[in-house]
């Protein structure tokens, strides 16, 4: 990416003092003439870079110039540091680079004290090529085509420019302006399936910003959802529920109330708790787990 190359013909200059354009262009694997044109835009955003021609001339900054660290807090320069660090946790390319640059600059220690891990347990190779093909399909603004299963199991092939992935409640989504429904539109990562980078480049630009919470609100419904669950199911409590969510009773067991949204994978998620469950609002949710466990026991009578 033209920014990161910016930074490091900066941080190399720093390091350096004086380079010629070969010197830059070999380590940034890139031609002398873009190297000079990075030049000639660094001076334009106000950076005191200079080349001087001659047997010892070559590209320098300014001996006064140094990146002021000094304008951004502590708190300030951590955040930029989890940033980085989150940025990581995708496989975005050079991140460790760019780490330990801005850890050399604001003068940090080099431990590791966050680690981020967005990956399923036991992610197959074929998720993270698909989260791969995602990436190079948002840096390149390359359309993408692939199948979705909606939560029914329906499947329908859509032809995507996309725009954002989101990390929401546990799980990655990808958000686009979706060609047969003309509107924007978010997909669960893990319901596409048969993904394909199409060689059609879009405009991001024509995009206008898009509030997410709104458009998650309107693909689904949240309602308040009220629960009790016996202590033999307590190591699943505080392991899958916010703790302000949980009221631990008298008698050992646990009423929980929480959002949740209706759908097919909710009904399996309160089947899981087998007999340690009961639902306590809505009062309906009842009547289709009733008839769901029903419809599994007959499966074993007929």
């Amino acid at each position: 990416m033209r920014v990161d190359r910016l930074f490091q013909i900066v941080y190399l200059l720093l390091d350096k003092k004086q380079m010629t354009a070969k010197e830059l262009a070999d380590i940034l694997e890139v031609s002398t003439r873009t190297v000079y044109r990075d030049v000639d835009a660094l001076s334009m955003a106000g950076v005191p870079i200079y080349a001087n021609k001659g047997k010892y001339g070559g590209i320098s900054l300014l001996d006064n110039f140094v990146i002021n660290k000094s304008i951004l807090s502590n708190d300030e320069q951590n955040k930029i540091l989890i940033g980085l660090e989150l940025l990581k946790a995708t496989d975005y390319e050079n991140v460790d680079d760019a780490i330990l640059k801005i850890k050399t600059l604001f003068q940090k220690n080099n431990d590791n004290w966050i680690e981020v891990d967005f990956s399923y347990w036991g992610s197959s190779q074929d998720e993270k090529n698909k989260f791969e093909d995602l990436k190079n399909a948002l840096t390149t603004c390359k359309s993408i085509q692939f199948d979705y299963y909606n939560f029914n199991g329906d499947k329908s092939n859509r032809v995507v420019n996309p725009l954002k992935l989101i990390f929401k409640q546990k799980d990655w989504y990808l958000l686009g302006y979706c060609l047969m429904r003309k509107d924007y539109r978010v997909f669960k990562i893990y319901r596409i399936d048969n993904l394909k980078i199409i060689n059609k480049m879009f405009d991001r630009d024509k995009y206008k910003p898009i509030d997410i919470n709104y458009l998650f609100n309107n693909i689904s419904q949240e309602f308040t959802m009220k629960i009790n669950l016996s202590g033999r199911v307590k190591h699943r409590v505080f392991n899958e529920f916010q703790l302000k969510d949980i009221f631990k009773k008298s008698d050992g067991s646990y009423d929980i109330t929480f959002n949740a949204v209706e759908d097919e994978w909710l009904y399996n998620y309160i089947i899981s708790f087998g007999s340690d469950i009961k639902v306590i609002a809505p009062n309906y949710i009842n009547d289709i787990i009733r008839k769901k466990l029903q419809k599994t026991l007959d499966n074993y009578y007929t």
